[in-house]
């Protein structure tokens, strides 16, 4: 189990942070002439720490963010590749630290010493998953299968047909993959009883996708709610909901903040996301806005745990994941622009993501004066959208996309805040329960 800390001591950890930062130039002038926060109004005083902040003063962009010189560190990257990519610096003693987070996570569903744990996660492009697996794995003692997702799908299959783990970590849209081969072929694992995903979030279709090819009997949690940039930001035990996880308060402090209203979110109502690392000083994560959103439940969890229960809710519409990497909003934004203006279309749109006969499935939806007359247009769209994230052909390629459509509706149809009126950009479904 994870410890607890008191929200005072989290206060105080925070505040150490805080004053750990102000020896990177990028933190000192961000924080010029703010006193150092001593009660949580002075902290929630604090500006925010975008992404576009984070990717701009990243070393080697500028090493403005880091309070150390850049020697016996680890560079890793979110992983993006539309424009989003942010690179984020750990001390290899920081590195050690996620490290025995995670691993202190994957033994709380279960894994240990007698485990053969197939690593089916993503390696190379500065992506940590597949490192971290490994030394993760070494912790717990367990045998570990390096497979990795970078290889052909059939390879992977024959390589756990062969060594029969009893675990398997990766994206959801690789088991997926495996379990469409499996139903396809007949294929039994008869030793699997976790599958532990990350990278994405899992919709119910695809669990049930999942213990239909692989047994009832598979267990399925995810791995941790993690980045690159961030860290371990929740863990889940055996009772968690599938998008709830325990919040380990000693490493990280996650607000939930109505940043429309400007105050934090009571309990149960959601919010976005912003996170400090309580651990990391080399290059401090500081109220960061990580572009999820979610909301604490304020219910104790039947485990013991005293770490509060945090639900996620979806991005918050800056940009999304898709096969694990990052896609900015921006690139659609841009896409939608190369037909806003023609035949009354409207550069007000949302994009729809979905689980769609267990694949992905992207629905863009733009406001038009007259949809019928904007119609001929979609294709255009659909053409921009390919083009600009490379992402899609390869979900394409490897049979991770449902479909890809733009249609076009009456001006005023999309979904509003109700506070600002602003349209929302982004709809994720794939991480909203089915109604009961």
């Amino acid at each position: 189990m994870f410890p607890w800390i008191e929200s005072e001591h989290q206060l105080g950890r925070a505040r150490e942070i805080w004053h750990a930062a102000l020896a990177a130039p990028f933190f000192a002038a961000k924080y010029a002439g703010m006193p150092a926060p001593m009660d949580w109004m002075q902290w929630r005083a604090l500006p925010v720490l975008s992404r576009q902040e984070l990717y701009d003063n990243a070393w080697p962009r500028t090493g403005t963010m880091l309070t150390v010189p850049p020697e016996g560190m680890i560079v890793t990257s979110t992983g993006g590749t539309s424009g989003m990519a942010r690179y984020t610096v750990l001390t290899h003693a920081e590195w050690d630290r996620f490290c025995a987070e995670q691993a202190r996570a994957l033994a709380l569903i279960g894994v240990g010493a007698k485990d053969r744990v197939a690593n089916l996660l993503v390696a190379g492009s500065l992506w940590p998953s597949f490192l971290g697996g490994h030394e993760i794995i070494k912790r717990l003692g367990a045998l570990h299968l390096p497979i990795s997702a970078n290889i052909p799908v059939e390879t992977v299959l024959r390589f756990c047909r062969e060594f029969q783990p009893t675990v398997m970590l990766s994206l959801p849209t690789l088991f997926v993959f495996l379990a469409d081969l499996a139903l396809r072929d007949a294929i039994r694992f008869p030793g699997l009883r976790l599958i532990a995903y990350a990278g994405e979030h899992m919709s119910p279709a695809v669990r049930a996708h999942l213990q239909h090819a692989f047994g009832a009997e598979v267990e399925i949690h995810a791995l941790a709610y993690t980045s690159a940039d961030a860290g371990l930001m929740g863990y889940q035990c055996r009772h968690c909901a599938p998008n709830a996880y325990h919040v380990p308060s000693d490493f990280q402090l996650i607000e939930v903040v109505d940043m429309e209203r400007g105050r934090v979110a009571e309990s149960g109502e959601e919010g976005e996301l912003l996170v400090t690392n309580l651990a990391r000083r080399s290059q401090p994560i500081v109220r960061y806005r990580i572009g999820d959103r979610g909301c604490y439940t304020g219910e104790s969890c039947a485990c013991g745990d005293r770490n509060p229960v945090l639900r996620l809710a979806g991005r918050a519409g800056d940009d999304f994941k898709l096969g694990g990497a990052y896609v900015a909003m921006a690139v659609v934004e841009r896409a939608v622009e190369t037909v806003s203006g023609r035949d009354g279309i409207s550069p007000n749109y949302c994009l729809r993501i979905a689980d769609e006969a267990n694949r992905i499935a992207l629905e863009l939806v733009v406001e038009a004066g007259d949809p019928a007359a904007a119609a001929p247009h979609a294709e255009t769209l659909v053409g921009a959208l390919e083009t600009a994230i490379p992402e899609l052909g390869v979900a394409r390629e490897r049979g991770y996309l449902a479909r890809l459509e733009a249609r076009f509706v009456a001006l005023g149809s999309l979904e509003r805040s109700p506070v600002t009126g602003k349209v929302r950009h982004l709809h994720d479904l794939r991480v909203e329960e089915p109604a009961s």
